[in-house]
């Protein structure tokens, strides 16, 4: 039985046509993508003479096989594992709401419809910290998580689509937000959420955080070690 999985690539934009034909090459499409930024703070930059480089976030649906499959080859192929090369990220999906849309994706990748199976659960070691905040807040936030003990994160601008009278939090939610991904491991997940949602900004609110489980990941060798 098949699971299927939200994959995520996190890499340099200048290498999105290698990463992108990588993608073909493997039968993954649709590879929806992203622009986003990495963590360093702008006074590190500026005391290395360095600019902030731009990240591009690739997101795709993919099968159990599939997955292992562009796991394998992200490592040994793309050399993932290099210094600043990039990042990939696997996370197990409880439930879709349209069966048709699945199967026409699985069915590009050459994976048989009835071998699909959403509830097998797998042995977590992994997070994906998910953190929405106001726009200019993710530095400061940032901060904090290094404390607690991440190694960094990426960051992609984000916008509400609520009324300016909803709030969350005390939150407008159709203001211009941040939303930073962090990956970190599973006992050290607790105390870096809890130092992000102490975080609070002059106007006296709060950043949403959360954490989605990941089962396998490339690219994370020197965080391993």
């Amino acid at each position: 039985m098949q699971n299927i999985y939200l994959f995520l690539t996190i890499i340099k934009r200048s290498d999105e046509k290698e990463f992108v034909d990588f993608f073909l090459r493997k039968n993954v499409r649709p590879v929806h993508s992203s622009l986003c930024r990495g963590s360093t703070t702008s006074e590190t930059l500026d005391l290395l003479g360095l600019e902030h480089s731009e990240k591009l976030l690739m997101q795709a649906l993919v099968s159990t096989s599939k997955m292992y499959e562009l796991k394998s080859a992200l490592t040994y192929e793309m050399k993932i594992d290099l210094p600043d090369r990039g990042i990939a990220l696997a996370i197990p999906l409880t439930s879709i709401a349209s069966k048709k849309a699945l199967d026409h994706v699985l069915s590009e990748q050459g994976e048989a419809k009835d071998e699909i199976n959403l509830n097998t659960e797998r042995k977590i070691e992994m997070e994906l910290i998910v953190t929405i905040c106001i726009k200019g807040n993710s530095g400061a936030i940032m901060q904090l998580a290094k404390e607690a003990g991440a190694a960094g994160g990426t960051i992609m601008k984000a916008k509400g689509t609520a009324s300016e009278s909803d709030k969350f939090f005390g939150v407008t939610l159709s203001d211009e937000k941040e939303i930073i991904y962090i990956v970190a491991k599973k006992e050290t997940k607790p105390d870096i959420m809890r130092a992000i949602a102490s975080y609070t900004n002059d106007l006296g609110t709060h950043p949403l955080v959360f954490s989605l489980p990941v089962t396998e990941t490339a690219g994370f060798r020197l965080l391993e070690k």
